[in-house]
């Protein structure tokens, strides 16, 4: 809840149109307000067959270490990549929040990753 405040919190400050870099950096800020722990662009191994590979996956930020929210705009494709980085990584839940959007309820969705590898829209 404290995240969708503090992305809901930069919406409301700028609105639609801003940069998605000035709006990570907004958020980053808004988390650090929240005493939240984050990691900025962090890379992922991926995990095959319970073998870790060489490549690696990037989000946008890493909340707590359980939570990857990716921001974009107007992307079709960014809720099915935060998903797949979802089952690759191996993080419970991402939240894909499209930034363009004039109510900032509409541009927010939370994927669940579960325990068979497959993840779940919300």
């Amino acid at each position: 809840m404290q995240v969708y405040e503090a992305a809901r919190e930069v919406h409301e400050q700028y609105g639609i149109g801003i940069p998605v870099d000035l709006l990570k950096s907004c958020l980053a800020h808004e988390l650090r307000i929240r005493g939240l722990r984050f990691q900025a662009s962090p890379d992922f191994h991926v995990v095959y067959n319970d073998i870790k590979l060489d490549h690696t996956l990037k989000t946008d930020i890493l909340i707590e270490e359980t939570l990857a929210p990716i921001l974009f705009k107007n992307n079709e494709q960014a809720i099915d990549e935060m998903a797949n980085l979802l089952s690759l990584s191996q993080i419970p839940v991402g939240l894909a929040i499209e930034i363009d959007k004039n109510r900032f309820i509409d541009g927010f969705k939370k994927i669940q990753n579960s325990n068979n590898n497959r993840y779940e829209y919300h």
